[in-house]
Formats: C-alpha cells, sequence, structure tokens
C-alpha cells in the first residue's frame, strides 16, 4: 500500500498540511529545524516518493464550492480559511481548481475530477451535487449519510472543554449560540448549544434565560449581548458560538463600558486570526482549519485513485486557547 502524508504526519505528530509544505520545500513554511529533519527522516524510513503522488494527482482539476458568498466571507474568516487551505493544498498535489462562491452550483464546469464542498448544505444541495457523478468531499458539515467524504470540527469536544474550564472559575454562565441556513433557506443542525446546555445541567449550572440564539454574524453578537446586558441579574461569563459574534459581542461590552474579564468573561469558538487583534485578545476554542483542509484534499485524492473505498468521516480534533477575555 502507498505511503501517504497522513502515513507521515501520524508518525511526525504534526498536521498533513506541514507535512506537504516542508516536502515541498515552501519557502514561506515556517517551522523548526527538527520539525523539517524529522518529517524528511520519517519520510524516507518509508520510502515515499513525491513522483507517485504527483503523477496520480497530474491532470486533475477540482471544484471548490463555497457555501459563503465573497463579501460574506470577509465577516467569517473561518470559511474563509477553509477555503484557501483547500486551493493551497490542491495546488501543492498538482491540481488545478475552479472556485465557486455562494452555493452556486450551476456554476461548476463540467470537466472537473471532483468537488470539495464547504459549509452547510441542504439535501436538495447534496442531491444536485451527485448528480455530477463525481467524488465529492464536504467540509464543516457531516454528510456522510449521503454517500459523502466529511470532514468536520470536532465540536462537542471543544463545547466541553470550554465548559469544563468555565465552570471551574464561575457560577453564572451564559451562552450566544447560532441558527444557521443553508443557501436554500434550509435550517441547520449545531450541536454547540445542545451540548453546552447539558454540561451546565449536569454541574446544575444551567439558566434558560443566559442563552441567547443569533445567526453567525458579527451583529447578531452584538444584538444578543445587549439582550444580555439588559438582564438584572447577568452572567458573569459566556461562551459564543464563533469569532464573528464574539467580536460584535465585546463591542457591546466596550459601548456599555463593561471590563473584559473581570465583570465579564467571554470563549470564542472557531480562533481565527481576529482574536488576537481584539482587546482584550479573545480566549477561543482553536479548529485547525488547516488540517481539515489538507485532510479534505487527502480523501479527495484517495477517491479519485479508488472510486470504490467507502465513505469516511474525519473528525478532526479542537483546542482550547486561553487568552485576556478569561481570568486564567
Amino acid at each position: 500500500m502507498a505511503v501517504t502524508l497522513k502515513d507521515i504526519a501520524d508518525r511526525a505528530g504534526v498536521s498533513l498540511a506541514t507535512v506537504s509544505r516542508v516536502l515541498n520545500n515552501d519557502p514561506q513554511l515556517s517551522v523548526g529545524e527538527e520539525t523539517r529533519r524529522k518529517i524528511l527522516t520519517i519520510a524516507e524510513e518509508l520510502s515515499y516518493t513525491k513522483k507517485h503522488r504527483r503523477s496520480a494527482a497530474t491532470g486533475h482539476k477540482i471544484a471548490v464550492i463555497q457555501w459563503y458568498s465573497p463579501a460574506r466571507e470577509l465577516d467569517d474568516l473561518y470559511y474563509m480559511n477553509i477555503r484557501l487551505g483547500v486551493e493551497k493544498e490542491a495546488q501543492q498535489v498538482g491540481y488545478t481548481t475552479a472556485t465557486v462562491f455562494d452555493t452556486h452550483l450551476e456554476q461548476i464546469p463540467n470537466d472537473v475530477s471532483g468537488i470539495v464542498a464547504i459549509g452547510k448544505y441542504s439535501q436538495k444541495q447534496i442531491d444536485q451535487l451527485q448528480r455530477f457523478n463525481k467524488p465529492i468531499v464536504v467540509i464543516d458539515y457531516d454528510v456522510l449519510a449521503n454517500g459523502c467524504d466529511s470532514v468536520l470540527p470536532d465540536f462537542d469536544g471543544g463545547i466541553k472543554q470550554a465548559a469544563d474550564f468555565l465552570v471551574e472559575k464561575y457560577v453564572k454562565i451564559g451562552m450566544i449560540a447560532g441558527q444557521e441556513k443553508t443557501t436554500d433557506q434550509k435550517p441547520v443542525s449545531d450541536s454547540r448549544r445542545e451540548t453546552f446546555a447539558k454540561a451546565l445541567k449536569i454541574r446544575d449550572l444551567y439558566h434558560s434565560e443566559w442563552f441567547m440564539m443569533g445567526d453567525y454574524s458579527e451583529k447578531s453578537g452584538f444584538d444578543q449581548m445587549q439582550r444580555l446586558l439588559q438582564l438584572k441579574d447577568r452572567p458573569q461569563a459566556v461562551l459564543i458560538a464563533n469569532d464573528a459574534m464574539a467580536v460584535g459581542a465585546l463591542r457591546a461590552l466596550h459601548e456599555k463600558q463593561i471590563d473584559v474579564p473581570k465583570e465579564m468573561a467571554l470563549i470564542s469558538f472557531d480562533d481565527t486570526s481576529i482574536t488576537h487583534y481584539t482587546y482584550p485578545t479573545l480566549t477561543s476554542i482553536h479548529v485547525p482549519t488547516d488540517q481539515m483542509a489538507a485532510m479534505g484534499i487527502e480523501l479527495l485524492g484517495r477517491r479519485l485513485q479508488n472510486p470504490d473505498l467507502a465513505p469516511q468521516r474525519v473528525v478532526v480534533g479542537t483546542k482550547l486557547i486561553l487568552r485576556q477575555s478569561t481570568e486564567n
């Protein structure tokens, strides 16, 4: 069986993206010499050759479907990071890409070999994608039941990490959750609210009045935090389901001159670059979008080489990163 980038990444304890970039001598990669040497040594031990992977990839054109519009991407860097990662990984293994925004499936070229779809899709949209009769990988949504390879972050694991951290420091805990819809306006299920509520209920700390529902936009984060601030009894800490809403919530707190984290602590989800530039910097659950992108391309490559493989669901781990918006 041919050695894959994942085999090397597993042995080296690094991401697929890092392995790919080291083996392709990416001049913009910032990685320690020890890590670089380790990857190269493992690749040699496993008799990995780029020639095999490249020859399999050369000539393939893939469609990259982004469910967001270019304008919406700028409000939610999470999906932009995934798209850019997919395009970069595809280029590194020799694919050409055709990117389609806002789920305009009619714009998918007829000559593509496979499809990487980013975001959330209704059953109707999945049916439309499958009519192309091409290998499909969906990133950030579980469509394994539809017979498609899926890559998604460990939402529940990240939420549980946040809950475990918060209950050690705070008693009054709330959440700004999110409700998404596909581009054809079908509601999307999201386990984050339910998982967090369950974690608090077990500890007898759940209060429904401190749970608000936004739509993952910065404006909704601002609006829902304003609702929380209007309560006579408000939470000491709030978990927010993505970085965009967290930025909006933080703005609402600044306008009311609420000290973060002394008067209210915040934890976000996604850990995009914006978390480093807010004041205070945001504690956030890190989602490795580069690894998700790399795995999406890896799965597509396997499917292109062997269409009869059983579909797979790959769940990528998440990690709580502590910064200034919580008392650590």
